[in-house]
């Protein structure tokens, strides 16, 4: 028997009380097993944007019987339903775990990808500022990792299968979906390691870019440093003996362009710039 009720409708489940207020305080991707029966709580992904939930579904599990609370229950309906034209009721579990999972494809080609354009962008193009973009991948794998990880617990706890819910073949198809979700898991890890070595680049870039500067700053000051020297000198309050001499200033005036052109001629030798 199988029925769906949204989690305003669960006084009208029929179940005990106590047994109600045990799994209101059920959190994402729990599984826990109780005397003679079972709830599990799953949170499920819109793969489409993974920032957003398609909502969470609540399940208490009996040897003959299942019941399903929900924050969305049209379409929960609708869902079971379908899965019930393909699968028997004993399998409407597995059916359910496995469809709310078949379209992660979607989204790991879509951040493989992005990784990638981004990686090459970074490489080629020089791109200046992908920090939004890293930031956004990080976010979507971070949702991902936590959705994999808690849901390979929810999957190890019911291959334990303590109450003798599922039977065989049902157990087959849970095993299959945890090396599945496993694969999965590590395919996020492997993708989070990839954003964190484009990041690593785009620091490198960065440092890069900001060394060079202030190579040019260098190489600038040191140029004009002379002329702060000579600006120094003859700003001092002191009756000097140049200051009578008609071709003085025309003196310095060499003096300046002589120690600039010394300056750039000795940098431009050592290819600072």
């Amino acid at each position: 028997m199988i029925k769906v009720y949204s989690y305003e409708e669960m006084e009208k489940s029929g179940l005990p009380q106590e047994v109600l207020e045990e799994m209101r305080h059920f959190g994402y991707a729990r599984y826990d097993s109780f005397e003679g029966f079972d709830c599990i709580s799953v949170e499920m992904l819109d793969y489409e944007n993974l920032l957003l939930s398609r909502g969470s579904v609540l399940f208490y599990l009996e040897k003959d019987r299942l019941v399903c609370f929900t924050s969305k229950k049209e379409g929960m309906e609708k869902l079971v339903g379908e899965l019930l034209d393909k699968v028997a009721e004993d399998r409407l579990l597995y059916a359910f775990l496995d469809e709310i999972t078949k379209k992660d494809d979607i989204a790991f080609e879509t951040i493989e990808r992005e990784i990638m354009c981004l990686e090459e962008a970074l490489i080629t193009e020089g791109k200046r500022d992908c920090v939004p973009e890293i930031v956004d991948l990080r976010k979507r794998l971070m949702v991902l990792k936590k959705f994999y990880e808690q849901m390979m617990n929810v999957l190890d706890m019911m291959i334990e299968n303590e109450n003798d819910i599922f039977d065989s073949k049902t157990m087959r198809s849970f095993r299959m979906l945890y090396r599945r979700t496993e694969r999965r898991f590590q395919n996020v890890l492997n993708m989070r390691e990839s954003v964190t070595q484009v990041r690593e680049s785009y620091e490198a870039e960065v440092d890069i870019s900001l060394n060079t500067t202030m190579k040019i700053f260098t190489v600038v000051t040191t140029i004009f440093l002379p002329l702060t020297l000579i600006v120094g000198w003859y700003g001092m309050n002191f009756d000097m003996p140049e200051y009578g001499w008609s071709h003085g200033y025309f003196f310095v005036t060499v003096v300046t362009i002589l120690c600039i052109g010394a300056g750039i001629l000795f940098f431009r030798k050592k290819k600072w710039f």
